[in-house]
């Protein structure tokens, strides 16, 4: 009897030292309405970008385990724990079964996703690095936005939280964010990070928990502030979380789970899938102004598509008209049709203008090369001057100053002082400036003799315009019917009148 008794005792004792010593590893069973899979679902709905499909060389160079390409690699608690711990991070990069069952969402369920993102973090991660550098926090802060809008600055949940860093509008504005008629500054992949970093810097101040940071993030300080006190005070992510909302109580694991998933994706046969955006921007400092993104990319041969990609915040895709500069990011090449074409540009869409042009200018034919003209003066740059203004108030042109001040991509800093040689009977340019025309219905072109121009290098459908008085971009397209901006080749043919 007493062996009987022994040996169930004994039994009883391994039982419960197994369940106790595995309960931690045990896989945790996949819920089937996890909230944070379910934001993630939602987020996909609100993807705007043309994804490519050459892959190919990025497949070629991280596939180091020659996987197939269907092959869904799985690896071993202790190999993932061993990788958690070689992150360089200051966030402590803890795995548990709550941490395992994300990691199997991003790298099993949810690939698709998690390869547009990889892409996306090309566009979007140098932007936040940037200021964590800055402000001195924690470089793995910038995998928060994966949790929060799949690095998507259209995102917007079900409750209105809006853009890269999700905030709804009371919070936004509560750190500075506009949101108006025109823009929702929370779509602003800068001015978004710095709010929120400004957010999560004042919770690691009060809580002195980067993980319990991250979590007020998701639920608010005063919902965390709750979850200490019935913890009995304690300030551990881990010891709090049973007295979480349900949402916050995976959202730490979910971003300690995509630290791990972008840091090794390769390992687990994932690789980016790339958005069209280029990534060699500048910016344009517009005031004063009444343009929209199709009229540049009408003017400058630029992709639409990727204007709207790199000015997210634009409700209307239209610069907001104001006595304010608008800094407005546009590709290298944009930056500098603007720069040489300042004065015809304003002169076309400029409003309550302080200098119109006159219609009797007379325009000479200097080279920037030549020998300097006129008397020599010195301006200092003020904020929000650009060459092409200033070129305009001298009566030269942008080219010019570039080259009397050695300027690399017409590029000044205020307090900067010009050498200027200014001749101001005459404005350096090669073609007369006509007064823009009236905002009217296009109508038939007037009856005469047909107008013919061959495309010539660099020139766009809106410059060639500007050589025909009277002419528009509409009517040159009604009169060539299926002519593209964007298609336009040297040596075409095309009917302007």
């Amino acid at each position: 009897m007493k062996r009987i008794l022994l040996a169930s005792c004994m039994l009883l004792y391994v039982c419960t030292s197994l369940y106790a010593q595995s309960e931690a590893d045990m896989p945790l069973p996949e819920p089937e309405e996890d909230p944070i899979e379910e934001l993630l679902d939602s987020l996909m709905v609100h993807y705007q970008y043309d994804f490519t499909s050459s892959t190919a060389y990025d497949t070629l160079i991280l596939n180091t385990r020659n996987y197939r390409s269907n092959a869904i690699p799985t690896f071993s608690t202790d190999v993932i724990q061993t990788r958690l711990k070689s992150v360089p991070a200051i966030i402590p990069m803890d795995h548990n079964r709550y941490v395992q069952a994300y990691i199997n969402m991003y790298t099993q369920r949810r690939r698709e996703l998690v390869s547009r993102m990889l892409g996306l973090q090309k566009v979007y991660f140098p932007i936040f690095e940037q200021e964590l550098d800055r402000m001195g926090m924690p470089m793995e802060l910038k995998y928060l936005s994966v949790v929060e809008s799949a690095l998507n600055p259209h995102a917007r949940s079900r409750v209105g939280a809006t853009g890269l860093w999700q905030f709804m509008y009371g919070t936004a504005r509560e750190y500075g964010l506009k949101v108006n008629t025109f823009v929702d500054e929370r779509k602003d992949p800068y001015k978004s990070t710095v709010a929120a970093l400004k957010y999560l810097q004042n919770a690691y101040n009060e809580f002195g928990d980067w993980l319990v940071a991250i979590a007020s993030y998701n639920c608010g300080i005063g919902n965390v502030r709750k979850a200490i006190r019935r913890s009995g005070g304690k300030r551990n992510f881990w010891a709090i979380r049973p007295y979480l909302p349900r949402e916050t109580s995976g959202y730490v694991p979910a971003f300690i789970a995509a630290v791990y998933t972008f840091e090794y994706a390769s390992e687990h046969n994932l690789y980016p899938v790339y958005v069209e955006m280029d990534l060699n921007q500048d910016t344009l400092h517009l005031r004063e102004i009444d343009i929209t993104l199709k009229d540049i990319a009408d003017m400058t041969g630029a992709s639409l598509t990727e204007l709207v990609n790199m000015n997210p915040e634009l409700k209307l895709q239209r610069i907001p008209y104001s006595h304010e500069t608008y800094v407005l990011r546009v590709p290298e090449e944009v930056a500098l049709y603007f720069a040489e074409n300042h004065a015809q540009i304003m002169t076309a869409y400029g409003k309550k203008r302080n200098h119109q042009a006159s219609d009797n200018v007379i325009y000479s034919t200097l080279d920037p090369y030549d020998k300097p003209q006129g008397k020599l003066h010195y301006y200092t740059v003020q904020p929000g001057d650009v060459v092409g203004s200033i070129a305009e108030r001298y009566g030269v042109s942008a080219r010019q100053i570039a080259y009397w001040n050695n300027l690399r991509r017409y590029r000044i800093r205020v307090g900067q002082r010009l050498r200027i040689y200014s001749n101001k009977r005459v404005i350096a340019e090669n073609r007369q400036v006509s007064k823009p025309a009236a905002t009217v219905a296009v109508s038939a072109p007037a009856p005469g003799p047909a107008v013919f121009h061959t495309v010539q290098k660099g020139e766009t459908l809106w410059n060639i315009s500007q050589q025909y008085p009277g002419t528009s971009i509409t009517q040159i397209q009604r009169l060539n019917p299926g002519l593209k901006a964007s298609s336009l080749k040297i040596g075409q043919r095309i009917r302007v009148k």
